[in-house]
């Protein structure tokens, strides 16, 4: 994969290529005077020795080595790294060409190849073919790592496919040269045609035209009818918002909806669906979603049916409860029915009755016994008696105490 250049290179085809002189891994030095008139030599600078895109470049390049051989191409590697790590880089993937160290980056600078890069300042990756003349021949400024040494070759010996791609190249790069000088030139165009007194002229012309049209009495009195007539409008929107009968349908509506929100039946409705959107999503919250439900479903099938068969307990206990809320009232009722008959003068002295008999001595409640005999009279208290016979009994009972 091609690197993107962050720095530009002054260098460009027909320039002459900057003479070196840098240490080789083998341990002696190596010039570019030395390939003067030997044919070509492809100089690459790469990165950092034994990276993956360094590795794919150098391999491409050993892959590739007899090919360039043959078209006369002798190659040479230059990055920052030492004569020991070239070696280790060199011996691991067998490559067949010398690498040169340029520690101290004099040589990248030269040829416009140190700079920022995605992962700081360091090597651009780029590669220089430089003829026998020692000019260059072509400057590769995106370099395609798995495919360099077939790039190289299609330079010194190009395909029709090649040249019609090149040709392609170089009509677009034309085009966006041309393209670019036009719009340069039209701004420029504009800009001095706005400051030539004709244009001026036309501009202060027109903005005079506009100022009269805005002065001319028909306008200004149809801005103001305008102006008057929206005024009117809002005027008589506030007036309806004001009559007596409008303020009344509108407070009768509000009434009518607050009566409704009172109602108890659109309360229990309220709160019922309240409690079920809120149910809802607690259930659909704590429910897993997608892969993880499916996944839950067939690992844990039992727990499903015994959550299955549990909610008919959960239903029984639910009816119960309302039963019970109904049946609460009855009771209530019973009770306030038992206490109202209580109170009534007739109930109230049989109860008295009652407790007197409770409360006497043994021997007198054994004398009392015979006439204790109109008790079964006692339960018609409870139902309707007659008045006269009510003060009767109390008499019949102080007689028996003397």
């Amino acid at each position: 994969m091609a690197e993107e250049m962050l720095a530009s290179t002054p260098l460009a085809a027909g320039a002459p290529a900057p003479s070196f002189t840098l240490p080789g891994r083998t341990g002696g030095t190596v010039s570019l005077a030395d390939f003067a008139g030997k044919g070509h030599l492809l100089v690459y600078f790469y990165p950092k020795d034994d990276t993956p895109g360094c590795t794919k470049e150098a391999c491409s390049l050993r892959d590739g080595f007899a090919g360039l051989r043959e078209a006369g191409v002798t190659v040479l590697g230059i990055s920052p790294d030492d004569v020991d790590s070239h070696n280790a880089f060199a011996g691991k993937y067998s490559l067949p060409f010398e690498l040169l160290t340029d520690a101290d980056h004099s040589v990248h600078e030269a040829y416009g190849v140190w700079g920022r890069t995605p992962w700081g300042v360091g090597t651009i990756r780029k590669s220089f073919l430089v003829g026998p003349d020692g000019n260059l021949v072509h400057v590769f400024e995106k370099v395609d790592v798995e495919r360099h040494a077939e790039e190289v070759l299609a330079v010194l010996k190009p395909t029709p496919v090649a040249e019609a791609r090149a040709a392609v190249e170089a009509a677009v790069e034309a085009a966006g040269a041309a393209v670019t000088s036009a719009v340069k030139d039209a701004k420029k165009a504009v800009k001095g045609a706005m400051k030539s007194p004709e244009v001026k002229e036309a501009v202060a012309a027109a903005r005079q035209a506009v100022a009269d049209v805005r002065k001319k009495p028909a306008v200004k009195k149809a801005v103001a009818d305008a102006k008057q007539a929206m005024a009117g409008a809002r005027k008589a929107v506030s007036d309806v918002g004001k009559k007596p009968a409008v303020k009344k349908a509108v407070a009768q509506a509000k009434k009518a909806v607050a009566d409704a929100k009172k109602r108890p039946a659109v309360k229990r409705a309220v709160a019922s669906v309240k409690k079920a959107v809120k149910s809802a999503k607690t259930a659909a919250a704590e429910k897993p979603q997608g892969a993880l439900a499916r996944l839950l479903a067939l690992v844990t099938p039992k727990k499903t049916v015994a959550r299955k068969k549990a909610a008919p307990t959960k239903v029984k206990k639910a009816v119960a409860r309302k039963v019970a809320r109904k049946a609460a009232p009855a009771k209530a009722k019973k009770t306030v029915a038992k206490k109202a008959v209580a109170k009534k003068p007739m109930v109230k002295k049989v109860m008295v009755k009652k407790a007197i008999a409770k409360k006497a001595p043994p021997v007198k409640a054994r004398k009392a016994a015979p006439k204790a005999k109109a008790a079964p009279k006692k339960s018609t208290a409870r139902k309707p008696v007659s008045r006269k016979a009510a003060p009767k009994k109390p008499a019949r009972k102080k007689a028996a105490r003397r």
